[in-house]
């Protein structure tokens, strides 16, 4: 291998190191299992890195990454039967709480939320997940699905609307 390829194989290898922890939290959006997430972006950054030589230097970086992510995801979802939801890490929000009766309460809400966010549409779950646990702009988000601005925020209420009455489901029972 000629040692300027090395050099820009080097290159891209730590420009996909940087992008870890957004293609952690992408894949956890997704997966909803902490597990599952890490192995889910570990392959998908071993998928971007044999893709290497199809990047196109002239485009950002992170929506073509985030293509590899999400179609790393589905494909990873398509081959497990049971979907375990998660999306939040309960120990970490709750293990705050001086309040044990707070903790507790705090505890079940965010319960509720795993599994609204389990009943709702792929594609209701992955706006959610981007633009509030990913913490992704409107402009972001559209350029990472490719869609217009306004079509993002119709989805996403769409979206908030759909978990609000998956929530309220789960409050009934």
């Amino acid at each position: 291998m000629p040692v300027w390829l090395g050099e820009m194989t080097a290159a891209f290898d730590r420009l996909l190191a940087t992008h870890y922890l957004r293609v952690h939290r992408a894949a956890l959006g997704f997966m909803r299992d902490e597990q599952d997430a890490r192995d889910t972006a570990q392959e998908a950054l071993l998928k971007a890195h044999r893709a290497r030589d199809r990047y196109d230097p002239n485009r950002p970086f992170y929506p073509w990454l985030y293509r590899i992510v999400r179609n790393t995801c589905f494909d990873a979802l398509a081959r497990r039967k049971h979907a375990a939801v998660s999306g939040l890490d309960t120990e970490r929000v709750t293990g705050t709480q001086s309040d044990p009766a707070a903790a507790m309460d705090e505890a079940r809400s965010i319960q509720r939320m795993k599994v609204a966010m389990g009943e709702l549409s792929d594609e209701h779950r992955e706006i959610i997940n981007m633009r509030h646990f990913q913490d992704l702009s409107y402009a972001e988000i559209a350029q990472l699905l490719d869609l217009a601005e306004g079509t993002v925020m119709s989805r996403l209420y769409r979206a908030r609307k759909a978990l609000a009455r998956e929530m309220n489901k789960g409050g009934a029972e």
